[in-house]
């Protein structure tokens, strides 16, 4: 086992590597990298953290050696303030009962079933949007993306129309995200259980978001649906540890996980992806035309979706560029060795996507927006939905989503940024866009 510590960049020497962390998180993360290399050592307070930037080594923490990697992490900790031990937070046979619970509710046949609820509710926004463009109104992306993913996400794992909680659920979830990114920011947090500081206003929130989940349960268990669902899964499944059924709070703590992660994530891609293209007009119009030789003038559907190949390669460069999760947190259970720098035991393991998807090493012009570098062979730097057995149970449902929504939207209307201005990304628990970016639309007469 080597004793040679990675490199790192200079910090404080009581709190290490915090202040910059807060200031521009992304810049020092792409920055170290660049200087020092692929495996970085970072400080917060007297936690060790390492930066691991190259697919080899986040295959070793996510495949090779992950027995010895679990979600025992700083990002864990907050996340269960939200979602308790979930899908989201927990490790071992405690994680893969849970996995293997839910893993039905997104197989190929599952999401297939799911696509014509996908055109409906974004036909739904599309005539909403025609009535703000003939008067003139501009859209906020951004938040009309999440207001569209929540829908989807109620009706298709949920069986129940959100349309009236959804400005409840976007303003508690903004609240909660920026809570638990901030709590792993600090060294030292009050106590979750005291009512002070920014404390009072998470709770809230979060009796919000429970009060929503639980309205969710009650309409399943009123009305069932006949074609499974993620609820039904829950409802009859049994918790591997006791041999007793799922409990009520374990039920509301798993579709809280998929409330927040089943919407947020493809929410900010999509905001990205129209942010890109109204950057880069020739590849909304390289996108209407596929669209137009593949579906005409109907929706795309389901056996379409292969053909969308520029589309495809649209999405996939987005998330490239902004992943929504940006990066993934582990927990060193016992001291390793990578690269030949010693990692301790319980130090923090950071895998970025972030900047693994500019690695000049296996991207050329990392920075630009490049859609046609996906004709190219799979690069093994790219994982936008991680790796091993770990990767996004939703990844086919979210591509499938994107890829509908995209081409919808850019079959019925132009699209133009309202202030031309350059949003820059804002790191928290997800990706989102710093600020508000509003789109003008014009309805196309000729589809």
């Amino acid at each position: 086992m080597s004793n040679r510590f990675a490199p790192s960049p200079p910090g404080k020497f009581f709190t290490g590597h915090l202040a910059s962390i807060r200031h521009d998180v992304l810049g020092l993360l792409v920055s170290s990298t660049r200087e020092y290399g692929d495996v970085v050592r970072f400080r917060l307070g007297t936690l060790p953290v390492h930066l691991l930037n190259h697919p080899d080594y986040f295959a070793h923490v996510l495949l090779k050696n992950r027995e010895n990697y679990d979600k025992n992490s700083r990002s864990s900790q907050s996340l269960r303030l939200v979602c308790g031990e979930s899908l989201l937070t927990a490790s071992g046979e405690a994680w893969h009962w849970r996995r293997k619970l839910v893993q039905p509710a997104f197989h190929h046949e599952a999401v297939e079933g799911m696509v014509t609820t996908m055109i409906v509710s974004t036909s739904e926004m599309l005539d909403e949007w025609s009535r703000r463009s003939q008067a003139g109104e501009s859209v906020e992306i951004a938040s009309a993306m999440m207001q569209l993913t929540c829908r989807i996400i109620g009706r298709c794992l949920f069986g129940t129309n959100l349309t009236l909680e959804l400005s409840t659920i976007e303003d508690a979830m903004r609240t909660i995200v920026a809570y638990t990114y901030r709590r792993w920011r600090r060294l030292i947090n009050w106590p979750a259980s005291w009512r002070v500081g920014d404390n009072r206003v998470f709770h809230q929130s979060r009796v919000e978001v429970d009060a929503v989940v639980r309205q969710l349960l009650a309409r399943h268990r009123a009305n069932p649906p006949q074609t499974p669902n993620l609820l039904t899964m829950l409802s009859g499944g049994i918790d591997q540890e006791t041999g007793l059924p799922v409990s009520e709070n374990q039920i509301r703590q798993e579709a809280l996980v998929f409330l927040l992660a089943g919407h947020e994530t493809t929410a900010n891609a999509l905001a990205w992806s129209f942010y890109l293209l109204t950057k880069h007009p020739v590849e909304a119009e390289k996108i209407r035309e596929e669209i137009e030789t593949v579906c005409g003038s109907r929706p795309p559907e389901m056996r379409d979706l292969p053909r969308l190949e520029h589309t495809t390669r649209v999405f996939q460069e987005t998330i490239r560029l902004y992943p929504p999760i940006w990066a993934m947190e582990r927990h060193a259970i016992d001291d390793d060795c990578i690269a030949g720098y010693h990692i301790p035991k319980n130090s923090s393991i950071i895998l970025s996507t972030y900047t693994l998807h500019r690695h000049p090493e296996f991207w050329s012009a990392p920075d630009a927006f490049l859609p046609e570098r996906f004709m190219e062979k799979e690069n093994p730097a790219y994982l936008p939905f991680g790796a091993g057995p770990r990767h996004c149970i939703g990844d086919e449902f979210a591509a499938s989503e994107a890829k509908i929504i995209l081409a919808m939207v850019l079959q019925r209307f132009e699209i133009e940024a309202v202030e031309g201005k350059t949003i820059i990304p804002e790191a928290g628990l997800t990706l989102r866009l710093h600020s508000p970016l509003h789109l003008r639309l014009r309805e196309r007469k000729n589809r």
